[in-house]
């Protein structure tokens, strides 16, 4: 659910663009990233409980339910992608590198900090291995989700899905007389 709570937090626009060290970028990528970029390293980490590749071989072990060939697919393309190198600062880098340094500085984001990790991120990196963090963390963040339905079919439980959006309350009825209005907001029930 967090990784899914995550993703729908990417989808918001963009946040506010601001100069920083002599290029417009936008200020808030790596803390719209935070919610995202903790799950996603747990879930890639092959050492933790909820590693996704120990959860996948767990569920190829019971047998094949529906969508494990696709999730599995799209797992090792994820991986085969994050294996490849890429020419970068004068030399070739593996992706994974990019990634696991973006998650360390979304995951320990900290906007009260002076020296903040993304800093860091960004002063190895750049603002083009920011972006390469940024698509890298939202593929990887797909493909856990896709894996975590499988997950829910394999066990016969239902997917947990963020809670849904508050809607507004409706506006006030512009036929009742204001002093009830006030009323309502000063002894609300009666």
């Amino acid at each position: 659910m967090q990784v899914r709570l995550g993703l729908t937090g990417l989808v918001r626009r963009d946040g506010p663009t601001a100069l920083d060290r002599g290029q417009i970028r936008e200020s808030s990528r790596i803390e719209r990233f935070k919610s995202v970029a903790i799950p996603v390293r747990r879930a890639l980490n092959a050492t933790d409980r909820v590693s996704a590749a120990a959860a996948l071989e767990t569920m190829q072990g019971i047998g094949a339910p529906l969508g494990l060939n696709a999730a599995g697919d799209a797992w090792t393309a994820l991986q085969r992608e994050l294996d490849q190198t890429i020419a970068f600062g004068g030399g070739r880098v593996p992706q994974r590198a990019i990634l696991a340094a973006f998650l360390d500085a979304a995951a320990f984001y900290d906007p009260l900090d002076r020296e903040t990790s993304s800093d860091a991120f960004i002063d190895t990196w750049g603002t083009a291995g920011e972006a390469l963090g940024c698509q890298l963390a939202e593929d990887a963040a797909k493909v856990i989700v896709q894996l975590d339905s499988v997950a829910a079919a394999v066990l016969d439980e239902p997917e947990i899905l963020p809670p849904p959006e508050k809607t507004p309350p409706p506006p006030p009825d512009p036929q009742e007389p204001l002093w009830k209005r006030i009323m309502s907001l000063i002894r609300p029930g009666e």
